[in-house]
């Protein structure tokens, strides 16, 4: 089964979670990639990406452990729901996760690990993401392929399998392989029964380790995948989903994660109304010009990139480092920054963003939107 370890290192992630499937096979422009032997591991999407509702359990041959989810999404709100269940060892653990406009999760039961909470979603979408994904290899004419009862069993010797959210992920290298049965059980609805086997690129000596993880549920479509708006959030625990910066050893780390959210909400309808008001992207002002490369210390190796985009004065912001920037086409918060409430415009060359904790203080290093970026010196 996949592992899943919120990263310590920069991620040049969106501001918002956006799209509940992420993969980003390629590197900036003029770095080698880490999966050049890999093909094209991400893959073009299929239509077995286009259900909105699933139960998935996972399980390894002769090990009584698993774990099981049920959920919906839905695209329009960013809205998931999902519950869990983890069996190991005789013990059983079930929870429930909400994220709310893709930006607040709240979870109820023991199910997160404290300062990892985003494990807990990141979990159920990468397994999801890799079922979809490999039934869109195998099957790419998606789910109308499915008439009644199919078996597959296929096999790729070239190309790897990669699953990503803005948080985790992984990549299973070739060869792999996927078998199994699949049958439709309504004018909308695909039961599976997978076995996906591949290697174990963490296990030691030359020889990489088969390793086998058997897949069973169902994918199928609601009508309604939006959270209630009036759902009562007040015995949940409610977390912040986004870039977050914390301090380590001298330096500031930032990455994609959950952090406990300051304040509180009722309802969902609280969470979507306070959405709707950060949405608010500010006013133009062209006494300004905030072009340029900005860092908390211009000795670091990564910060922000801003420069014009559009032609009605707004700016996209996107965090750059060593291997390169995001696309301001889907990455980052395109803001006038002047009366953004994001933003605190301290001056032209001084500016303070919102963060998970607190207010993050940025100065512009250089009005150069593309300069070469080298980690500090030890």
């Amino acid at each position: 089964m996949l592992t899943y370890n919120t990263p310590t290192m920069i991620n040049a992630s969106n501001f918002v979670l956006g799209m509940l499937f992420v993969c980003v096979a390629s590197s900036a422009p003029g770095s080698a990639s880490p999966q050049q032997d890999c093909g094209n591991p991400c893959g073009k999407p299929t239509a077995w990406q286009d259900f909105n509702s699933f139960t998935l359990k996972t399980s390894m041959p002769g090990q009584s452990a698993y774990s099981k989810w049920q959920g919906k999404f839905d695209a329009k709100s960013n809205d998931i729901q999902v519950d869990v269940e983890h069996s190991q060892s005789g013990s059983i653990i079930r929870g429930k996760i909400l994220m709310i406009g893709g930006r607040v999760m709240a979870i109820q039961g023991p199910i997160a690990t404290p300062d990892h909470e985003i494990d807990a979603l990141d979990g159920a979408v990468l397994e999801l993401q890799l079922v979809m994904k490999l039934l869109g290899r195998a099957l790419p004419s998606g789910p109308a392929s499915v008439s009644s009862a199919k078996a597959i069993d296929y096999t790729d010797t070239k190309t790897g399998v990669k699953v990503a959210t803005q948080s985790a992920g992984e990549t299973f290298q070739p060869p792999w392989r996927v078998a199994g049965k699949l049958k439709k059980v309504g004018p909308d609805a695909i039961e599976f029964s997978l076995t996906f086997t591949s290697r174990n690129d963490q296990a030691p000596g030359a020889e990489k380790q088969e390793q086998i993880t058997l897949f069973e549920g169902m994918l199928f479509n609601t009508r309604n995948a939006k959270i209630d708006d009036q759902f009562n959030l007040e015995t949940w625990k409610l977390f912040d989903v986004g870039p977050q910066s914390r301090n380590q050893k001298g330096a500031t780390i930032i990455d994609f994660s959950a952090a406990p959210l300051i304040g509180t909400y009722k309802t969902v309808a609280d969470v979507h109304k306070n959405i709707e008001l950060g949405n608010y992207v500010g006013e133009p002002d062209t006494a300004k010009d905030f072009t340029g490369f900005w860092k908390t210390d211009c000795e670091d190796g990564f910060g922000l990139q801003i420069k014009h985009y559009g032609t009605d004065g707004k700016y996209s912001i996107v965090f750059c480092g060593p291997g390169g920037c995001g696309n301001p086409a889907n990455e980052g918060r395109k803001t006038f920054i002047t009366k953004d409430s994001h933003f605190q415009v301290i001056s032209e060359d001084e500016l303070k963003e919102q963060s998970g904790g607190g207010w993050e203080t940025y100065h512009r290093c250089t009005r150069d939107t593309h300069p070469v970026l080298k980690d500090r010196e030890p």
